[in-house]
């Protein structure tokens, strides 16, 4: 089941404050974690470095269904999602219709390497999440929607 933070729902800005780009402008991203607390922190993160959250949801089905029926500019995944759900196997389902950059933030850096980057148009960050890798890879996910990207490029930020 999806669920959205109170802040999301809450979002209306007539005007971007400073630092903000435009709401139109803003490139949207999908952010798919179980744990609330570090879900909230993400959002915070995401919002200070320019980007719009489309939504949060915590499990592999609901990140599929939000991704085909938003489709976000990137998605933020967490490895081990809620109700046992995996999220490579959802970025896998996602790569099947959508070709939309994907960012896995794990604590499982070292050992899930070689598997999350079989994915194409991946990224791999380490939990706890700094602001400066999700920066970067926020980027990366930037560059490859634009005309000179090239295509099925991964590469891993620690």
């Amino acid at each position: 089941m999806a669920w959205k933070t109170p802040r999301l729902m809450a979002e209306h800005h007539n005007a971007p404050t400073t630092g903000e780009q435009p709401a139109a402008a803003q490139p949207r991203l999908l952010i798919v974690e179980d744990e609330l607390m570090v879900a909230w922190e993400l959002v915070d993160t995401v919002h200070e470095l320019g980007w719009k959250v489309c939504a949060t949801v915590r499990t592999q089905d609901a990140a599929v269904e939000s991704a085909l029926q938003l489709k976000p500019d990137a998605i933020l995944m967490d490895y081990r999602l809620g109700d046992g759900g995996d999220g490579l196997a959802a970025a896998r389902r996602i790569r099947e219709a959508a070709d939309v950059p994907t960012i896995f933030c794990t604590a499982y850096v070292v050992g899930l390497r070689p598997e999350v980057l079989s994915v194409a148009r991946a990224h791999l960050i380490s939990k706890p999440v700094r602001s400066s890798s999700l920066r970067e890879a926020l980027a990366w996910a930037t560059a490859l929607g634009k005309p000179t990207a090239k295509p099925g490029e991964g590469e891993t930020l620690v």
